[in-house]
């Protein structure tokens, strides 16, 4: 984990604050979809998704704090109840319908934000701000994370995702990206 300075209280540039909004409401979302596969868990008791969500959680509640470290210099998504509600939701009607929905559905999740963290990272490396090498430095160690994650998603895939899955997909990867410019202005 990083350690950033939190004596300074510097805020940021407008569109540095928007991304970290972006990120924070991102990696709750992500808590709560774990959560949410979990709950659902607890009645169908799949050990194999039990470890593999466990481990995950883990990761994202670790990504979820490194945001919230900063949160003193942007201002979270006003919207951070809806994020909560719709990860939670994506987990338990990706649990509901199985493991290998499951495994889809994070593996669509962590696609997008692979090219999500990338596409800020780039933006973010442009621009002068206070600490930026080591917030740049904890979006690449996030993002390293979720590529793993993403990875161990589709090698847990049990053969190729039916039409129902692929539709659920597209839904999941339009949710994400409107949630990303949302979450950038509220």
């Amino acid at each position: 984990m990083h350690k950033l300075s939190v004596f300074n209280a510097t805020r940021y540039a407008s569109s540095i604050r928007a991304e970290l909004r972006a990120s924070h409401a991102g990696e709750t979302g992500a808590v709560w979809i774990y959560r949410g596969i979990l709950l659902v868990n607890r009645f169908k008791r799949d050990t194999e998704i039990e470890t593999f969500a466990k481990h995950h959680l883990a990761t994202e509640k670790d990504h979820l704090l490194q945001f919230e470290n900063l949160i003193h210099r942007f201002r979270g998504s006003a919207l951070l109840f809806i994020w909560m509600f719709a990860g939670f939701m994506m987990g338990v009607f990706s649990m509901l319908l199985g493991r290998n929905w499951v495994y889809y559905t994070i593996y669509k999740v962590e696609s997008f934000v692979d090219a999500h963290y990338r596409q800020q990272i780039h933006a973010l490396s442009k621009l002068e701000f206070c600490d930026k090498i080591e917030i740049i430095q904890m979006m690449q160690a996030c993002n390293a994370d979720e590529q793993a994650h993403r990875d161990e998603a589709l090698h847990a895939l049990n053969g190729e995702p039916n039409l129902a899955m692929r539709v659920w997909g597209k839904l999941v990867g339009t949710g994400s990206h409107c949630a990303v410019v949302v979450a950038k202005l509220l």
